[in-house]
């Protein structure tokens, strides 16, 4: 009797090593992936706003010229590092200089490349809602993109979002992702002093007015239930 309590014993330490083996396994090939999946943004703009070498550009062409990536740099990028240069473009607030946000997002995207190949690529969006979940009240979250202007900048994340370009790539159900997380914004926003105005609210509401005026309404909230997903309403 004794003996077979010894075997067991030895049978149990046997599998608790095997256990342990399999989540220590378990462990690393997650910090792998996460480290193959962080962030990381592999070029930057050389000449920003705040340098010397902006300070010595004196006209409008020459700083918009400043902040084009070179063609064989672009041709390079993956869609997910397109997207980390527009999350990083130094003059993200160019669009507020205009009579309408629109009207200086349109225009940025004629004047600089980064958002020309932006709409080229059809799985940008995805890398979007993948920021944008990231987006808090007050920065980003985990991801290491800078914080600076941080109303603006959430505000120009989802004017982005709302390019009928980018829209139009998304999956129906990116479309209910993008929409139930533009929900939860719209909430923490009307509960947050620096983003309970009125102009800020309405960037977020674009997005649910823009997704609902490229899909029927009802034709959502049916796929919203059919996936498990709480309706849009």
């Amino acid at each position: 009797m004794l003996r077979l309590f010894k075997n067991f014993i030895v049978i149990y330490k046997i599998v608790l090593m095997k256990k342990i083996l399999i989540l220590l396994l378990c462990f690393a090939t997650c910090s792998i992936v996460y480290a193959q999946t962080e962030t990381k943004i592999t070029w930057d703009y050389p000449v920003k706003p705040g340098m010397e070498e902006w300070n010595q550009l004196i006209t409008e062409k020459e700083r918009i010229e400043a902040l084009q990536v070179p063609d064989n740099i672009l041709a390079s990028l993956s869609s997910k590092e397109i997207v980390d240069l527009c999350i990083t473009f130094p003059a993200f607030g160019y669009f507020t200089a205009y009579n309408t946000p629109q009207e200086g997002f349109s225009i940025m995207f004629d004047r600089f490349n980064i958002f020309k190949h932006l709409l080229l690529r059809k799985d940008a969006g995805k890398s979007l809602i993948i920021v944008y979940k990231d987006a808090g009240m007050s920065g980003f979250k985990t991801m290491p993109y800078p914080n600076d202007f941080w109303s603006i900048k959430l505000d120009y994340l989802e004017l982005m979002l709302t390019q009928k370009e980018i829209l139009q790539s998304l999956t129906l159900a990116e479309k209910i992702e993008l929409l139930q997380e533009a929900k939860l914004k719209y909430i923490e926003k009307i509960n947050n002093d620096t983003f309970s105005s009125l102009p800020s609210v309405l960037f977020t509401t674009r997005i649910i007015a823009s997704i609902l005026d490229i899909e029927e309404y009802q034709g959502l909230n049916t796929f919203a239930k059919k996936t498990n997903n709480n309706p849009i309403y």
